[in-house]
């Protein structure tokens, strides 16, 4: 197998846009600066696109210590974050996330694009952001792959919020690297399961609206049990990764 990396993405703050990356760093928590930030109520209650799809219309960059958030009508805050009291929150299946409050004026612009009271959260390093995995990888061949169910549109990629985009490899085949060790770039991959897909696939990653059928076409392609793409991985060494490196699934 010939395959190499073709896009990488994080998001800097937890449900808000991904933003495209030429390289990261990947540590047993995922990539550096990856769901670094979170939003939360008053109560601490982490707040997620799938129930909050206007945080998608949020875009956000991480930078040299600075924290950048762009909103639709073009304005932006920017500033190196202010960290306060420590504080936590849980993900959707109730795995605490602890980190401290941030100060300065994301807070503020925030609440007033969502019309409601928030705060962000910084994560503490040693704290995994993402839900399930610290690392998801798809091929463009499954992307691809999703074309015909969607009136011959392939859909934008970032939908799936994956971490690693790779080519080389036929449609799918990733979903059968479960429980096998895949060299990416200087890191090293195992792969746990395929990704079970929600709501969020099927809305505007910049607007948040919902505009395409992406579930109805994975139950289409897979089967209503396999509403999945792309895989979840575990960091088994951490490393570099850039755009263009090689990939390969070892024996």
């Amino acid at each position: 197998m010939t395959a190499t990396v073709t896009e990488l993405s994080i998001a800097p703050v937890k449900g808000m846009q991904v933003t495209p990356v030429r390289e990261l760093t990947l540590g047993g928590t995922g990539a550096t600066a990856d769901r670094g930030f979170l939003v939360i109520d008053r109560e601490h209650r982490l707040l997620l696109s799938s129930r909050t799809p206007q945080l998608l219309a949020i875009a956000p960059r991480w930078e040299a210590g600075v924290l950048t958030l762009r909103f639709p009508d073009g304005s932006e805050v920017s500033a190196a974050p202010e960290l306060g009291q420590r504080a936590s929150t849980a993900n959707y299946e109730g795995r605490p996330i602890h980190g401290r409050l941030v100060g300065g004026p994301f807070a503020e612009a925030v609440s007033a694009h969502l019309g409601r009271p928030v705060l962000l959260l910084a994560r503490e390093a040693d704290q995994r952001g993402a839900d399930d995995a610290p690392v998801t990888l798809m091929s463009r061949a499954s992307l691809a792959a999703l074309a015909p169910a969607l009136d011959g549109t392939v859909p934008d990629a970032r939908r799936f919020r994956m971490t690693i985009a790779i080519d080389g490899v036929a449609a799918w085949e990733e979903h059968g690297w479960g429980g096998r060790e895949i060299a990416v770039g200087a890191a090293l991959l195992r792969g746990i399961d395929p990704v079970p897909r929600c709501v969020v696939t099927t809305r505007d990653p910049e607007r948040g609206e919902t505009d395409a059928p992406v579930l109805k076409a994975l139950a289409a392609l897979r089967g209503k049990r396999d509403v999945t793409f792309g895989l979840w991985c575990a960091v088994a060494e951490p490393g570099r990764v850039r755009v263009g490196d090689p990939v390969g699934v070892l024996d």
